[in-house]
This record gives C-alpha cells, sequence and structure tokens, in this order.
C-alpha cells in the first residue's frame, strides 16, 4: 500500500508539472508567426501574459495541491505503522527467549506526528515553488527568444522551438540546493519521496530500540550497493559506540546525506541485533560484483530519464504548436532512446522497468 501511495504522489506531480509546460507552450506558441522586425513587440506582448499564465497554473496546482500534501501524510503515517510493525515481528525470538514485551509508547507516535507534518511543510513548499519556477520558464524563453532573433541567428520560431525543448527537458525548477544545483520537480519529489520512506523507518526502528535498550544493529547487504557503502553492509555496529566487540555505528558513514542507511537513494536496512538470540544473517557481497550492478543500474536509469526527457519535449512542442517536422524529429529521438534502452538490457540481462520512462 505504501509504495502504490509513493508512485501516486510521483505520478500527481509529473501530471502537475506536464499541465504547466503544456501552459506554457501553449502561451509562447500563441502569435508567434511573426517576422523579425516584429520580435520586440511580441516580447512586450508576452510579458504581459505572465499574469493570465500565472492563473492556469494556479489552477492546475489548486486541483492538485489537496491531495499532495494529504497522500504524503497519509504515506509516512502507513510507513511509520508498517515500521513498527515490523519492528515488533523481529522481535518474537527476543519476547520467546522471556524478555518482556514493550508495547510502543507515546513518543513513538509523536515522532510519526512530527515527520507527517514536516512532509506537509516540504509538500507546500514545492506546490508554491512550482510556481515561481513557472514564472521563471516563462521569462527565461520569452527572453532567449528575442535575443536570439535579435542577433540574427534564429526565426521568431526557432528561436521559442529550441527553447521550449531545452526546458521541457529539464522541468519545472523547484529548488537550487547549496551547490548550485537545480532540482525539477519530478527529480526532487522522487528524492523527497525516497528520503521521507527512510528517514521515516529510521526514526521508528530507533525509537522502538530505545524502549528495548537494544545497542546492536546489523546492517543488511545486497549486491549493486553504492560503492561507498560496501565497506559497511553485512556488519554489525553498535549504535552507542560503548561495545567493546563492536564497532561504533559512527565509524561508518551514517547520518551523511550520502551515508550507509540514512543517504538518499540506500535500500539498505538496519535490524537490531542482540546476541545469543538473534543470528547474524547477512554477509558483505563481492566489491567487483557489486560495483558493476550499481553503475549498470545507474546507467538504466539514465537512460529512462533520457526517454521521458524526449517524451517531455514531444508534449511541449506540440503543445505550443510546432511543425510536422518538429514532431517528426522528436518521435525520431524517442524511437533512438528506446533503442538504446533495449540495445542496454540485452547486454546487460537486466529487467527493463517500462513504467520508469513513461510520462503522464
Amino acid at each position: 500500500m505504501a509504495t502504490q501511495r509513493s508512485l501516486f504522489i510521483e505520478r500527481l506531480y509529473q501530471e502537475m508539472e506536464m499541465e504547466m509546460l503544456e501552459n506554457i507552450g501553449r502561451v509562447i506558441g500563441e502569435g508567434l508567426d511573426i517576422t523579425d522586425d516584429e520580435i520586440v513587440q511580441w516580447q512586450v506582448a508576452k510579458l504581459a501574459q505572465l499574469g493570465t499564465l500565472r492563473k492556469e497554473q494556479l489552477k492546475v496546482l489548486a486541483k492538485h495541491a489537496d491531495m499532495t500534501v494529504g497522500q504524503m501524510k497519509e504515506y509516512i503515517h502507513d510507513q511509520g505503522y508498517a515500521e513498527v510493525e515490523a519492528f515488533d515481528g523481529r522481535m518474537k525470538s527476543l519476547i520467546d527467549a522471556g524478555v518482556d514485551y514493550v508495547p510502543p509508547s507515546n513518543t513513538v507516535y509523536e515522532r510519526l506526528l512530527a515527520l507527517e507534518n514536516q512532509s506537509a511543510d516540504v509538500m507546500n513548499m514545492i506546490n508554491s515553488n512550482m510556481i515561481s519556477g513557472s514564472d521563471q520558464i516563462y521569462r527565461d524563453i520569452i527572453t532567449k527568444t528575442s535575443s536570439t532573433v535579435l542577433t540574427g541567428q534564429k526565426t521568431p520560431y526557432q528561436a521559442a522551438r529550441d527553447t521550449i525543448k531545452e526546458w521541457s527537458r529539464s522541468g519545472i525548477p523547484v529548488l537550487t540546493d547549496k551547490a548550485g544545483r537545480q532540482w525539477s520537480t519530478e527529480g526532487y519529489v522522487s528524492m523527497v519521496i525516497r528520503n521521507t520512506q527512510k528517514n521515516t523507518a529510521l526514526e521508528m526502528q530507533n525509537a522502538r530500540m530505545d524502549e528495548y535498550d537494544i545497542d546492536l544493529l546489523e546492517i543488511s547487504s545486497h549486491a549493486g550497493s553504492r560503492p561507498s557503502h560496501i565497506p559497511f553492509q553485512g556488519r554489525i555496529y553498535s549504535r552507542s559506540g560503548n561495545s567493546k566487540k563492536y564497532p561504533a555505528l559512527s565509524t561508518t558513514t551514517y547520518g551523511e546525506i550520502d551515508g550507509i542507511l540514512t543517504g538518499i537513494g540506500c535500500t539498505h536496512k538496519g535490524y537490531p541485533y542482540v546476541e545469543g538470540i538473534h543470528t547474524k544473517r547477512h554477509e558483505p557481497f563481492n566489491k567487483k560484483e557489486s560495483v558493476e550492478k550499481y553503475e549498470n543500474s545507474q546507467k538504466q536509469r539514465y537512460l529512462e530519464r533520457e526517454i521521458r526527457r524526449a517524451k517531455k519535449e514531444k508534449t511541449a512542442l506540440e503543445a505550443m504548436g510546432a511543425a510536422e517536422e518538429d514532431i517528426r524529429d522528436v518521435n525520431r529521438k524517442i524511437r533512438q532512446k528506446q533503442a538504446n534502452m533495449r540495445s542496454f538490457i540485452d547486454d546487460t540481462g537486466r529487467t527493463r522497468r517500462r513504467q520508469r520512462e513513461q510520462i503522464v
């Protein structure tokens, strides 16, 4: 259920982004059959239409905003309760050994409520920034189109077409991070969902481990692990650092934005471990094999993005009323990207995830 809800949230934002990009393409495409000498008047007229465009974008936002916030809160709620239930299941061997069952305290659910409220703030921020990001794209298309035409490089149609294609590929920006990287709606929402799922699971598990006074944690292992996580997987660590037998969890990258367990996109899991009761279940994987599988997974994600970007180009061009020749060109591009994916799948034997190549 939680996985379906996370996919639904991503689809909601993909739909919002595509509707907004279509609105931009439609407004830009209206009245574009002008001569080079009319470009300044066109620029003034288009800038005057920003308010009209913003009203259309607000309609898109109003249609989806409450649902995005509500679905995200329910997603965290489901994740939190599922993790508590899973933790109690893992404690069965401890209870069978004579340890008293410790029911979840109010503190556990207070932490969960705090996570739900934080997620609502993040979703509202994304929704608000989509409007300002739309404004940014629209102004940039108008400015670049005008300057390109004035320097005699392209016709008004060619200049607008090429700029719209650039922005449709990159998507509506919603955040610029400390490193100066600009995050698109699709990329940022995906990252937020994965990070939220990770944080919720860790918060619930740590809270329950505290209630049982369990210090040791076994980290899972899998082929295809992020290379920086390979040294830490399949091992047991002390959360407090007080164990004389096991290294401290702080000696790993735990807690870092790209760290083991806490890293965005990290699929490792931690399991409570009590010596004499729990059996160690995970061992490290072969490093060479793991790195090769990880690199292939990253290549597949890249090819999937390339297919989606080409499809977004087509949607934006159709919205602006692009020439049939340009639509044929982008169709050829889509087919070539799909051919690249087929070749990659044949070479690596990986499973193709067609749903990841789709746009709403």
